[in-house]
């Protein structure tokens, strides 16, 4: 397939297959969610397969007399799958393999690697989950491995941009460890939000900005998770301002420069739509877009993260 393929032609071809592959991880992180949301987590109950069936088929489930969800859940989780299976995998694997034909100074081995390591844990988790009864912990950890990955995936698409870094950026280190901060937050923010979805959570603080009036002691136990959810929520927004806070400098970048006010117009419409979320008591369609928005947010901050990083390794050697 490389056989005499021009270097500029192979990071071309990796520059597609891992955008494109970007976009079906958001996708699945999505569809995550709108069967998290839906209820559709064990409308398969075995895996790979669902029902036995490779594709639920309306009239054999018909006939199935454990079948207790709509067919909609079942497609639901179904697509779910059928997403990672036909689309993430393959994808994961030509950009592995067209990484490979790089040099170590092109695209980093030891980052490919680690996508591939990722893929095959998230792929086993999906399975424990339908196993496991889609316990909140399981789930969050499944969500967790994705996001592990698709912060791999967008380090390969910025090294294959080959973008000119003839610019500095003064305090990169501080920069640097604020980005590390907040992406950690970003991450243990929508974990939570996963276990608070899946411990029927959702809505045990009913009001906004307080957590409830009924009089009850926020340390039971699913108003505990949520008002968790919502404090760690503000200590994300924090260090998301301190990153627009640090890269204030960036002005000689523009699309940095730009990436940087969005950040904070994202985070600011997270947390109102996070509030719309109880004030609707848990709208499905709003509920998935509070979910697909942090994805956005996170994927934002790697985005920024990989770019200083490649610059600082620019100023070191």
């Amino acid at each position: 397939m490389f056989h005499n393929m021009p270097k500029a032609r192979i990071i071309s071809l990796l520059k597609i297959l891992s955008g494109m592959l970007i976009i079906v991880i958001f996708a699945q992180i999505s569809l995550g969610s709108a069967v998290r949301l839906t209820g559709s987590g064990l409308s398969c109950p075995d895996w790979p397969l669902c029902y036995g069936l490779w594709f639920p088929d309306q009239k054999k489930l018909s006939v199935i007399s454990e079948v207790n969800y709509e067919f909609y859940q079942i497609m639901l989780e179904w697509i779910h799958r059928f997403n990672a299976a036909i689309f993430i995998a393959p994808l994961t694997l030509f950009v592995f393999i067209t990484g490979f034909k790089l040099h170590n100074s092109d695209i980093n081995k030891k980052t490919l690697l680690a996508i591939l390591v990722f893929l095959a844990l998230q792929g086993l988790m999906g399975g424990f989950t339908v196993f496991d009864r889609n316990s909140p912990w399981s789930v969050a950890v499944h969500l967790g491995l994705a996001l592990i990955l698709l912060l791999l995936v967008i380090r390969v698409f910025m090294q294959s941009l080959n973008l000119n870094f003839e610019i500095s950026f003064p305090n990169i280190k501080r920069k640097l460890s604020t980005l590390i901060i907040s992406i950690i937050f970003i991450i243990i923010t929508m974990l939570m939000g996963a276990i608070v979805s899946k411990s029927g959570s959702s809505l045990a603080c009913d009001i906004w900005p307080l957590c409830s009036n009924d009089g009850l002691s926020i340390f039971q136990h699913n108003k505990f998770i949520h008002i968790t959810h919502r404090f760690l929520a503000i200590i994300s927004a924090i260090c998301i301002y301190f990153v627009f806070k640090f890269y204030r400098d960036s002005r000689q970048y523009k699309l940095i420069y730009i990436l940087r006010k969005m950040l904070i117009t994202v985070i600011v419409l997270q947390i109102l739509i996070g509030a719309t979320v109880i004030f609707t008591e848990l709208n499905m369609y709003i509920a998935m877009f509070h979910q697909s928005l942090a994805v956005i947010l996170f994927m934002m901050l790697s985005f920024l993260f990989w770019f200083t990083l490649q610059i600082n390794y620019k100023i070191k050697y």
